[in-house]
């Protein structure tokens, strides 16, 4: 299992979006467990991240195999996939349709005591 992140910058008005989505459309939803589930993700984290830049979704996957997940996610049919799509764009400017490349790994470190 990978811990797959990634950033998303947040377009204005987007952090009102973000919050009323997680309060409406993700806590105790079972369309979104049932999609991310079906795409192999087994725990999502987002966290908000300010910077002189403007702010950031910091997001991380827990996954097998991030590809399958995104093209799962960008190609599914639920009406819940197809709503989380329209928020990604809204909120973050994403749009999960196009492909999407991998990040590359440049740091791998762990403590090698316990």
């Amino acid at each position: 299992m990978a811990n797959y992140c990634f950033v998303a910058p947040i377009l204005p008005g987007g952090l009102e979006q973000m919050k009323k989505w997680n309060k409406e459309m993700l806590m105790h939803n079972k369309e979104h467990d049932e999609v991310f589930q079906a795409a192999g993700i087994s725990r999502e984290q987002v966290w908000l991240q300010h910077t002189p830049q403007g702010d950031f979704a910091v997001v991380s996957f827990e996954v097998k195999d991030p590809n399958r997940a995104f093209q799962s996610l960008a190609t599914s049919q639920q009406p819940w996939a197809v709503k989380f799509r329209e928020f990604l764009f809204k909120a973050h400017g994403l749009e999960m349709t196009r492909p999407v490349s991998p990040n590359e790994l440049l740091v791998d470190w762990h403590s090698k005591t316990k």
